[in-house]
């Protein structure tokens, strides 16, 4: 029997917005590329490749090549403040770490960001143990009110021993043991560094360091009926194309004729195409590895007969467990943790689905009704 307080919590909100951009477009006008930038921690990307039997090479080596990350087991969130790490990596280029066994609605979590911001989500009793200034997490109403959040930022000029403010953190995190097992990767300033030496780093001061790597997984499906996009005025409507490519990626078989309102049917105008690959591929992305990316599909998609290769999509998902997900953003809790992203890439256009979850607060509580 289903519990009837159940009905009385309100649906998460979520927001899908939808754009189109020239490729010709000046590179201000590139909002695409800052969804891409602005979304630090990937874990998934999933790629649909009509008229492709078989894993093109490049393809392959783009995504399982220098895509290394390091997982490296109860680090303390101290080791960052060292002057020594500071100055060798933090200020030297761009790192990206997630603590990655943490649950991010009842469990402590921490991320840093390329910025220098290191991002807690914290219970209520370790909050006021580290006594670290924070505040209320903004996105979720329950009682007891017990999440806050801190932020410091590493990279200000006040952050550096001998400073009032360097001292206050270090000493918060020397008597608060915060151990985290993080999911890192480091891409330095200067391309004659390799992006290894992190991981000699806290190997050498005895953490245990795993290096792991991106793994794939597709299957074919021999014949699709593909939306037509952008051809002689033809245009399947845009939340079809959204669901088509959610479909083709669940291995959702699509029906062409629907008999009831649960069944989902083929998108018109749409047209027949062959050997369809939905790839998966999971791992540690950073934003920088997804522009690359981006740019070896288009170059792809030029090459290949636009009647057996229409167009391309691939999708990029978040961690659902980090402490931030667009931007410097706090994430939402598992009421609705969504944070993803779909380009669909066109010879001569590219168009952008993004994924988000409500910044408004999210109620984990029945609100009483006083009045019985």
């Amino acid at each position: 029997m289903l519990n009837p307080e159940v009905v009385k919590f309100p649906a998460p909100e979520n927001f899908v917005s939808y754009s189109q951009h020239s490729w010709h477009d000046s590179h201000n006008d590139h909002s695409w590329q800052r969804v891409i930038d602005h979304h630090p921690f990937n874990t998934k990307v999933s790629l649909l490749l009509p008229d492709t039997p078989s894993l093109p090479e490049f393809l392959h080596d783009s995504l399982t090549t220098n895509t290394e990350f390091y997982l490296i087991k109860n680090l303390p969130v101290l080791e960052f403040c060292s002057p020594v790490f500071l100055q060798a990596f933090l200020k030297t280029g761009q790192l990206y770490a997630v603590s990655c066994k943490s649950l991010l609605d009842v469990d402590n979590t921490a991320a840093l960001t390329p910025d220098g911001q290191l991002h807690l989500i914290l219970n209520k009793f370790t909050y006021q143990e580290l006594s670290l200034s924070g505040t209320l997490s903004a996105h979720i109403l329950r009682k007891p009110l017990e999440r806050f959040v801190v932020k410091v930022n590493m990279k200000e000029p006040s952050f550096k021993p001998g400073r009032p403010h360097y001292t206050t953190v270090t000493s918060a995190f020397t008597q608060v043991h915060l151990t985290f097992t993080f999911w890192l990767t480091w891409i330095p300033d200067d391309t004659g560094v390799c992006p290894s030496s992190i991981a000699k780093y806290f190997h050498d001061l005895g953490y245990s360091v795993e290096e792991r790597k991106s793994s794939l997984s597709q299957s074919i499906v021999t014949e699709v009926d593909m939306p037509v996009l952008g051809k002689d005025g033809e245009d399947t409507d845009p939340e079809d194309v959204f669901e088509w490519i959610g479909c083709q990626t669940l291995g959702v078989h699509l029906k062409t004729e629907g008999t009831t309102v649960c069944e989902v049917v083929t998108p018109k105008p749409s047209t027949l195409v062959n050997n369809v690959c939905s790839l998966q591929c999971t791992g540690f992305f950073t934003p920088r590895q997804l522009s690359s990316l981006l740019s070896q599909l288009r170059l792809w998609l030029k090459q290949r007969s636009e009647s057996a290769v229409p167009w391309l999509s691939m999708t990029v998902y978040g961690h659902p467990d980090s402490p931030i997900n667009w931007g410097t953003s706090e994430h939402v809790y598992h009421t609705n943790g969504d944070n993803l992203y779909t380009l669909v890439i066109l010879r001569d256009q590219l168009r952008l689905y993004k994924v988000s979850c409500s910044r408004k607060p999210q109620r984990m509580y029945v609100k009483s009704n006083k009045n019985k």
